[in-house]
């Protein structure tokens, strides 16, 4: 192949593997910091959610136990997203996929509200409210919210085509969302409630949060509701909501291996940059020498042709020459025949 075009396939890897390592780099200290956070589960739970201005990582994963009421008729869905656990589906109402179950909470003598995730709940839930009603019951419910604060999820956007709409509502009117947003959902909540006019009022009353409340199997379970045999909404346990798939230190490694390509793709790069001085500097020495093999041919042919012209010169002067000594004798004849 062609040091130039070997060039360029360097190139895009170097650009390419380099992207990745410093994307590891940013992973790794994200898994850091998740790992950092989880520790917020070993402190004592509190009862009252944290200041607005306070860092998501101050209190993410921070047990929390609330007394209230949820609004089921408010409630949301999200998705449709397999069982989130890494060990699997279960069984044949898991199979086919379901949905996270959101549920606006109003948390007793405040007045303030929090979006709570009760869990995951098979995919005909989201057929029709009347059964999903089946799986968290109707209307206001006196309940105990014990789990955990966790930060909102972000779909990100497009280059070309900006920020996701997603993030701001549902797909559609009664639809599922497709992110966990407890800010936007709660907006939605108050508007549907009492009205898009008073949609400042509520949230001066009430709160908006980037944060919510995911229940989790082992501090909760009174507010579920046994179905075909199984209490649902299905939530997850401790260990799977701390599980991490990939550790920091495979994240260094993958540094080392993505970094180690670029280093390796730059110097092929230099190799084939130095073939191709190599390339340019034959074809230089080629083209001079093509050069001066045309010159030394123009020169012979010009003398060829200088030859040539001399000989055709010298043929019309040996011409005149002998018509001139023909042209002599024949007069030299005549006068020998005239004397007498």
């Amino acid at each position: 192949m062609r040091p130039d075009y070997m060039g360029v396939m360097f190139l895009t890897s170097a650009v390419v593997s380099f992207n990745a390592g410093i994307w590891q780099i940013f992973r790794r200290s994200e898994k850091k910091q998740l790992l950092e956070n989880h520790k917020n589960l070993l402190k004592p739970a509190v009862e009252e959610l944290p200041p607005d201005e306070t860092a998501v990582d101050k209190f993410e994963f921070l047990p929390v136990k609330l007394e209230g009421v949820f609004d089921n008729e408010g409630s949301v869905l999200v998705g449709p997203r397999s069982l989130p656990s890494y060990k699997g589906t279960a069984g044949h109402d898991e199979s086919k996929g379901g949905f996270l179950v959101v549920t606006p909470f109003e948390i007793a003598g405040t007045k303030q509200f929090v979006m709570v995730n009760r869990g995951w709940v098979p995919i005909d839930a989201g057929r029709h409210r009347t059964l999903l009603m089946q799986y968290i019951g109707e209307g206001f419910a006196t309940a105990t919210v014990r789990g955990i604060l966790r930060r909102e999820e972000f779909l990100s956007g497009s280059l070309f085509w900006g920020k996701n709409a997603l993030n701001e509502g549902p797909v559609a009117a009664d639809l599922s969302w497709m992110a966990l947003r407890p800010m936007n959902m709660a907006l939605d909540y108050y508007k549907r409630r009492w009205g898009a006019p008073n949609a400042e009022a509520s949230v001066a009353q009430h709160g908006l949060h980037h944060y919510y409340v995911e229940m989790l199997e082992d501090y909760s379970g009174d507010d579920q509701r046994i179905v075909r045999g199984h209490a649902w909404p299905w939530r997850r346990s401790t260990d799977e909501v701390t599980y991490v798939h990939l550790l920091p230190i495979v994240h260094t490694m993958y540094v080392f291996f993505w970094f180690s390509v670029t280093v390796g793709s730059l110097y092929g790069m230099s190799r084939c940059y130095q073939r191709q001085k190599e390339l340019f500097a034959i074809r230089r020495h080629m083209t001079a020498q093509s050069m001066l093999l045309e010159k030394k041919r123009q020169e012979e042919a010009q003398a060829y042709l200088q030859a040539v012209q001399e000989v055709e010169r010298m043929k019309h002067l040996g011409g005149a020459a002998s018509a001139a000594r023909l042209g002599a004798q024949h007069t030299d004849s005549k006068e020998q025949e005239t004397k007498p």
